[in-house]
C-alpha cells in the first residue's frame, strides 16, 4: 500500500497451534486508497507539495527574513508552524452543497519574530497553494503578539547554561543527597521537567516558569521526584534568571543561600539514594506479577471475515450511511468536518479544542501546575498507535504532515490515527415478547460501530480520543486519559495529596476537555431549546378524600433566545434535555426535527472565572455554551493564553449575547474529571472509569428509528408445526458462518498433560 498508512490484518486462517478455528480474506473489501491527491479537498490537511511550495515561497520573501529551521535561534525570525486555513464556512457550503467550484486552498502560518527591534509573533494567511503569490495577517488576531505569549519552543529548552549554574553551586550537595549530578552525571543524572508556567509576565517581556521538581533520571523518572526545585525567569533574549529556589520544604531566594543552611542542617535532611539497578525496576511501566491466568491462551480477537465495510479516500471517510472528513490540527488536534448521515448533514465540524489540566498542592510550584496542552502542539504529539493494542490489528492506519519549528521538512507521524469498526459486545436493540404464552418472538441486532481514534501522548498524559459512529444516526464523541501521574516529594500528610509510594505523593488535580461541534440540523438555521422537567403538583381524582393532590413531572420547551442564556451550568434540581432543532422543518405532528446533546462526562470547574489563568479557559465555566457561528471564532482556546491578560478570551463570545434563534450554531461542550490519586495509578493509570462521553443522538429527526435497517439482526419465532410448538429463525443480511470457536479438545489435552492447572494440588 502507498501512501501514509500500514493496514495491518491476517491473512488466512490460522494453525491448529494458535487454536483458533477462523478465516479471514486477505483483499480488503472497502476501497482504501490513501494517497494524496492532486486535488485535496476543502478540508484536507496540508500535503507535502503544498507544504514544499509553502516554504519555497516564505524563504524568498526579504520582508520576512526568515531563517531556516536548522539555522534558526531564539532571536531570529522562523516559522513556528503552518496549518490549513478554512476559507469561510458560506463558501465551503455553497462548494459541496452546489457543486459549484471549490474554493482555493490556504496555509496559516505562525511565525516567531525574535530578530526584530520589538520581538513579536504574527500570524499570516498564505494563498493560493500549493503555488503561493500572496500573504495577509490572520483578520480575527492582533497584526502584532507579545513575543512573551508564544508557545513554549524549542529554547524554552535550552538548559544548559542553567544547568551548569546550579551544578556549580549546589551540584555537590545535589550529588550527597539524592546520589547524582546535573551535568556530566554518566547514567546517575538528576533531571529538571518542564512544569508551568506563571500566570503574570514581568514587564512584557519576561516569562516565569517553574522546574516544579528535580528527578532521578531513571525510567520512569517522573515517578522520583527529590527536594529540590527552581523558578526561573526567562526573557526575550532566552536568558535564564534565577528566581526562587525550593529545597528542603523552604524557599530560598538564591543557590548560594542553600549552601551555608544545608552545612548546618545536613544531619537532618532526608537523603534519597540513587536507585540501584535492581531498584530502578521497580517503577517501571512493564508488566510484572503473577500471571492471572494459568494457561497461556491469545486474547480474544475481534476479525472483519469479508474485509473492512468502509471506504476512504485520501481523508474522507464513508461508511454505512455516514460520510465525513478527518483533519488533524497542530495546535488543537483531531477534527472531522462535513459529518453526514443519509446524504444529510448532521454537523459541519466536531474538533478537539483544548486539553487542560489544573493541579492543587501545598507547595508553591504546585499552586500553579495548570497547563493548556494545546501549548505543546496536540496534534503533532498523536502518532505511532501500536496494532493489537491501540487498534484492533485489521484497523486503517492513517498518518498526518505538518511544518514544525524544528524541521523544514514535512514532519510525518506514522499512525495518526486509526479506523475499525468494533462489535461492542452489546446489542443495538432487543426484545425477547410474549404475551401469556399466546405470541412469543425474540428480535435483536449487534451493536456495531465505526470508531476513528487517536491519541496524543502530552509529556506524561496519553489522551484516547474516539469518534464513534453509530447504525441508528448517533454519534459519540469519547475521551479517556491514561499514563503517568504527576508526582511531588513527599515531605507530610496534606489536604491535596495521597502518599503513594516512599516519598511520593500526587497532587489533586482536575482534567477539562473542550470540543467544538457546530451542528447543521437540516440546514444552517437552528435553534437552541431546553426541555425542562419540573414537578407537576395535580388533583388526584380517584382518592376518597376530596380536594387529595399526586406529584408527577411535566416538560416545558424553553426556547433559548441569546448566547448567555444559552451558557448551560448543570443543576440537578433542574433536569433538562439539550436539543438542537430545525423550526423551518415540521414533520406531520409539528415536531421539529433535531438532535440532542448528552453531556455524560459534565464535571464543575471550582476556581472562580477571574483567578489565576481562568480567563484563558473561561470555557470552563460552561458545560455547554451556545454561539452564533462566526469564521472570526474558529477555536475556544488559544496557544497565545498563558498569562492574566490572554490575546483572546472565550467568554468574549458570548458577551456580545447575539440573538442565537434560527441562526447557525455552535456548541462548545466541556467535560472532565478530578483525579483523586491512589496507589493503584502507579506506575501508569488504567484505563477502566476514566472515559467521559457526549452523544448526539437523533430528537424527532427520523419517523422512526433509522436502526431498524441494520442488517444481520436475528428474529425468532414460535410456530406450530403438526401440533409441536418449534421455532423458525430469520436472519435479515448474511450467514453467521464464521467459526472463531477454539476445539474444546485443545483444553483437554492441557489439563491431562497438567491437572494442577485446574485444582489445587
Amino acid at each position: 500500500m502507498e501512501g501514509n498508512v500500514t493496514i495491518y490484518f491476517t491473512n488466512g486462517c490460522p494453525t491448529k497451534k494458535n487454536i483458533l478455528v477462523c478465516t479471514r480474506k486477505s483483499r480488503l473489501y472497502g476501497n482504501v486508497n490513501l494517497r494524496e491527491s492532486s486535488k485535496p479537498s476543502v478540508f484536507r490537511d496540508l500535503t507535502k507539495k503544498e507544504i514544499a511550495g509553502l516554504l519555497d515561497y516564505l524563504y524568498n520573501r526579504s520582508d520576512l527574513n526568515l531563517t531556516t529551521a536548522d539555522k534558526a535561534a531564539i532571536n531570529s525570525n522562523y516559522i513556528f508552524s503552518s496549518e490549513i486555513f478554512l476559507p469561510p464556512k458560506k463558501d465551503v457550503l455553497k462548494h459541496l452543497d452546489t457543486h459549484c467550484v471549490q474554493p482555493k486552498r490556504e496555509a496559516r502560518v505562525m511565525i516567531l519574530r525574535g530578530g526584530i527591534s520589538t520581538p513579536d509573533v504574527i500570524e499570516i494567511i498564505v494563498s493560493p497553494l500549493p503555488n503561493p503569490t500572496g500573504y495577509r495577517h490572520v483578520p480575527y488576531l492582533p497584526k502584532s503578539i507579545p513575543f512573551i505569549d508564544r508557545p513554549i519552543d524549542v529554547f524554552d529548552y535550552n538548559l544548559t547554561p542553567l544547568l551548569e549554574q546550579i551544578d556549580k553551586v549546589v551540584g555537590k550537595i545535589l550529588n550527597e543527597l539524592y546520589g547524582g549530578r546535573l551535568v556530566n552525571c554518566g547514567d546517575r543524572c538528576l533531571v529538571f521537567n518542564l512544569n508551568s508556567q506563571l500566570t503574570t509576565p514581568l514587564s512584557g517581556v519576561r516569562k516565569r516558569l517553574w522546574f516544579s521538581w528535580l528527578y532521578q533520571f531513571t525510567e520512569y523518572f517522573l515517578l522520583r521526584p527529590v527536594d529540590f526545585a527552581v523558578l526561573r525567569e526567562v526573557d526575550n533574549n532566552g536568558n535564564n534568571t534565577i528566581i526562587k529556589i525550593w529545597f528542603n520544604g523552604l524557599l530560598f531566594n538564591s543557590l548560594e543561600e542553600i549552601v551555608p543552611y544545608y552545612n548546618t542542617y545536613k544531619e537532618y535532611i532526608n537523603k534519597i539514594p540513587f536507585p540501584t539497578n535492581a531498584e530502578k525496576n521497580d517503577k517501571t511501566i512493564s508488566s510484572r506479577g503473577e500471571p492471572s491466568f494459568k494457561i497461556p491462551l491469545k486474547d480474544p480477537s475481534q476479525v472483519s471475515p469479508d474485509g473492512v465495510r468502509y471506504n476512504i479516500n485520501d481523508r474522507h471517510v464513508s461508511y454505512s450511511y455516514w460520510e465525513f472528513d478527518i483533519g488533524m490540527s497542530v495546535f488543537y488536534g483531531p477534527r472531522l468536518y462535513d459529518i453526514r448521515y443519509k446524504g444529510e448533514r448532521i454537523a459541519y465540524e466536531i474538533s478537539l479544542q483544548e486539553l487542560a489540566n489544573f493541579y492543587s498542592g501545598d507547595k508553591p510550584q504546585e499552586h500553579v501546575l495548570n497547563f493548556l496542552d494545546s501549548m505543546f502542539k496536540i496534534g503533532a504529539l498523536a502518532k505511532y498507535l501500536h496494532p493489537g493494542v491501540d487498534c484492533p490489528n485489521d484497523a486503517t492506519f492513517i498518518s498526518s504532515s505538518f511544518k514544525v519549528d524544528t524541521q523544514d521538512e514535512p514532519m510525518t507521524n506514522e499512525r495518526a490515527f486509526c479506523i475499525f469498526e468494533h462489535n461492542t459486545g452489546m446489542p443495538l436493540r432487543r426484545h425477547n415478547g410474549y404475551f401469556r404464552y399466546i405470541h412469543r418472538f425474540y428480535e435483536g441486532v449487534a451493536n456495531v460501530v465505526l470508531i476513528v481514534r487517536t491519541i496524543p501522548t502530552i509529556d506524561i498524559y496519553d489522551y484516547i480520543i474516539d469518534f464513534i459512529f453509530y447504525q441508528n444516526g448517533a454519534i459519540e464523541v469519547k475521551i479517556t486519559p491514561t499514563g503517568i501521574v504527576t508526582s511531588s516529594w513527599h515531605t507530610h500528610d496534606n489536604p491535596y495529596s495521597f502518599q503513594v509510594d516512599k516519598n511520593l505523593m500526587s497532587p489533586l488535580h482536575q482534567h477539562l476537555f473542550n470540543f467544538k461541534i457546530d451542528l447543521d440540523i437540516k440546514g444552517t438555521s437552528n435553534r437552541f431549546q431546553t426541555v425542562d422537567i419540573e414537578p407537576d403538583v395535580v388533583e388526584n381524582v380517584c382518592h376518597k378524600k376530596p380536594g387529595s393532590t399526586i406529584v408527577q413531572n411535566r416538560f416545558i420547551k424553553r426556547l433559548k433566545q441569546t448566547e448567555l442564556e444559552a451558557a448551560y451550568k448543570f443543576n440537578f434540581d433542574y433536569p433538562k434535555v439539550l436539543t438542537f432543532v430545525n423550526n423551518n422543518k415540521k414533520d406531520k405532528f409539528g415536531n421539529s426535527p433535531g438532535y440532542k446533546l448528552i453531556n455524560k462526562g459534565m464535571t464543575k470547574f471550582m476556581r472562580p472565572p477571574k483567578d489565576g489563568n481562568n480567563p484563558a479557559v473561561s470555557w470552563s465555566q460552561y458545560q455547554l455554551a451556545v454561539t452564533k457561528y462566526k469564521d472570526s471564532e474558529p477555536y475556544s482556546s488559544s496557544v497565545y493564553t498563558h498569562s492574566d491578560n490572554p490575546v483572546f478570551s472565550f467568554q468574549e463570545f458570548i458577551d456580545d449575547n447575539e440573538n442565537i434563534v434560527d441562526k447557525d450554531l455552535v456548541a462548545w461542550v466541556t467535560m472532565g474529571m478530578h483525579h483523586v490519586v491512589q496507589k493503584e495509578d502507579l506506575p501508569v493509570t488504567h484505563t477502566p472509569g476514566q472515559s467521559h462521553s457526549t452523544f448526539l443522538i437523533p430528537f424527532n429527526y427520523f419517523d422512526e428509528s433509522p436502526g431498524m435497517s441494520v442488517g444481520n439482526a436475528v428474529r425468532i419465532d414460535a410456530v406450530d408445526v403438526n401440533g409441536k410448538t418449534k421455532v423458525a429463525i430469520k436472519r435479515y443480511g448474511t450467514k453467521s458462518d464464521v467459526n472463531c470457536i477454539p476445539k474444546k479438545t485443545y483444553y483437554d489435552e492441557i489439563l491431562k498433560k497438567n491437572p494442577c492447572l485446574a485444582v489445587e494440588c
